[in-house]
């Protein structure tokens, strides 16, 4: 089956118990859910070993766009930089699983696969609450900055240790098999996706339980006013230390993850686009919603695969346009997003619910409409701005 055709079936399926009118209110969200979770169930038999790897992939980087969604989404802190969190918890189980003695007496033997990946995240994590301190003095595009010198940095830092981390050349691991007793009846990728999938619902479950809690009201009080926030009798400081130190957390289960999936980590298995293309993913996806960590995960993975495929469709597209195209429905992606979705696809999918059927259907109809009309009033807008900025003045006083 086509992933295309996979992804179709299953968002109109869990659309249509979302909206049922049969069901009670209360009882629509974890219909919803159960056939989502069926559908992916199902995965192994529907799709091949290739799109099987990139939902793995998707498993992943929804782990990581969750744990960024709870810092950035949740508590208004932005990162650039959450790829050396990935990486951090790569290379810890990369390390404790290779088969050379690297780090004496804690690696003599390969660690269990799964303490690995506790262990990439609880170090991950113990580094972001250390870099949480000093972040409470940086806000917005100053905090960006900061973080994303974090990630140019640590690739360097990688290679010069060659003697723990492999150097440029990485460390090669062996991939965990299969359990005692499925060994026929699973193939090493089937396991691999299994595997991710049941620690992403996992980490899923658990975000969802922290932010309907105390700690996630708290998240969201210091993203709206640190002020009012405070005079609420809420730890600012802690509070965002707080979100810094789990996000690093997610980050860190997912790269040790990654490295169980692919069995190598280098200094390039995770790079400075990725990073910045993590931030991305969930402004397309949907700030402060698990559903859009979600979406922007299978944005990030299918993107760069799939879109020549799209791009190729189109008429009177060349050839190098097609090679560029990951990169341009990317950034176009990025651009209608936030003129026409400011909450991104899971805030417009949420609207659709609360619309009911009907409603849904008027909205649907009404797009092509809509679009002109914010077109239009952006340009208008644009118009404006460019009247009234100082060099326009002076340009039509000389034309005088």
């Amino acid at each position: 089956m086509s992933i295309w055709l996979f992804l179709g079936l299953l968002a109109a399926a869990s659309l249509s118990a979302r909206m049922m009118p049969a069901l009670p209110g209360r009882y629509r969200v974890a219909a919803a859910v159960l056939v989502a979770v069926a559908f992916f169930v199902m995965a192994p038999w529907l799709l091949d070993g290739y799109r099987l790897f990139q939902l793995s992939r998707v498993a992943i980087w929804v782990i990581v766009a969750m744990g960024l969604n709870i810092l950035t989404g949740y508590n208004g802190q932005i990162s650039l930089g959450h790829g050396a969190f990935v990486m951090i918890g790569a290379y810890t189980a990369a390390i404790l699983l290779d088969n050379h003695e690297q780090v004496g007496f804690v690696d003599a033997s390969p660690w269990p696969f799964w303490t690995t990946i506790i262990a990439g995240g609880v170090l991950a994590g113990a580094l972001g609450f250390l870099l949480g301190f000093p972040a409470l003095r940086l806000t917005g595009p100053y905090l960006a900055i900061a973080t994303l010198a974090l990630v140019i940095s640590l690739p360097s830092m990688v290679r010069k240790y060659d003697g723990l981390t492999g150097g440029s050349q990485g460390l090669i691991i062996s991939q965990p098999p299969p359990p005692p007793g499925l060994e026929d009846s699973l193939s090493r990728d089937e396991w691999l996706y299994i595997l991710t999938a049941l620690v992403a619902a996992v980490m899923l479950i658990i975000a969802w339980s922290i932010l309907r809690g105390p700690l996630g009201r708290a998240f969201v009080a210091v993203r709206e006013s640190e002020v009012a926030a405070a005079a609420m009798g809420i730890n600012v400081a802690r509070t965002k230390v707080a979100a810094f130190t789990i996000s690093a957390f997610y980050a860190g289960v997912a790269g040790a993850l990654l490295t169980v999936l692919l069995g190598v980590m280098t200094p390039e298995s995770v790079d400075i686009v990725t990073s910045i293309n993590f931030l991305t993913a969930i402004v397309i996806g949907g700030l402060a919603s698990i559903l859009g960590a979600i979406i922007g995960a299978l944005v990030l993975v299918l993107l760069p695969s799939d879109g020549p495929g799209v791009v190729a469709w189109l008429p009177l597209i060349s050839e190098d346009a097609v090679n560029q195209a990951p990169g341009a429905i990317q950034g176009l992606l990025v651009i209608v997003v936030a003129l026409l979705l400011p909450y991104g696809a899971a805030g417009a999918y949420h609207r659709l619910v609360r619309a009911g059927p009907a409603g849904a259907v008027a909205t649907l109809t009404s797009l092509p409409s809509r679009a002109r009309e914010r077109a239009l009033t952006i340009r208008e807008t644009l118009t404006w701005a460019w009247q009234e900025t100082p060099w326009s003045h002076t340009r039509s006083g000389r034309d005088r």
